[in-house]
């Protein structure tokens, strides 16, 4: 499925219970769907934040093998991000919450 097929799955489906999400986030995953791809139909679909939809695809069923990978290749990519940017930034703030890290960046204006 493209992207575009995902979304527009997503939004002619009424918002799934939790169950039914379970099941179509398994539904997803056989059919090639990628964990990002997932990620995407729980956005839409549960009209809920990036974080909020990433959690929910992490921890069903269906990803939780792949869920410590996942987050390590996230964190990863951030520190990579990060670290090329830090030239560019004004201010990194990282705010550590219980259950999430938020990071925010200034950049500095071009000149």
């Amino acid at each position: 499925m493209t992207e575009e097929e995902i979304r527009n799955l997503a939004e002619k489906e009424s918002k799934l219970t939790k169950v039914a999400l379970e099941n179509r986030i398994a539904e997803l995953k056989s059919l090639k769907c990628s964990i990002l791809e997932c990620i995407v139909y729980v956005r839409v679909n549960q009209n809920c934040s990036l974080s909020d939809a990433k959690e929910l695809v992490v921890n069903s069923s269906a990803w939780s093998e792949k869920k410590e990978e996942f987050i390590k290749h996230q964190k990863e990519q951030m520190e990579e991000f990060l670290n090329a940017a830090k030239d560019d930034a004004k201010e990194i703030k990282q705010t550590f919450y219980p259950d999430k890290t938020e990071i925010s960046i200034t950049f500095n204006k071009k000149k």
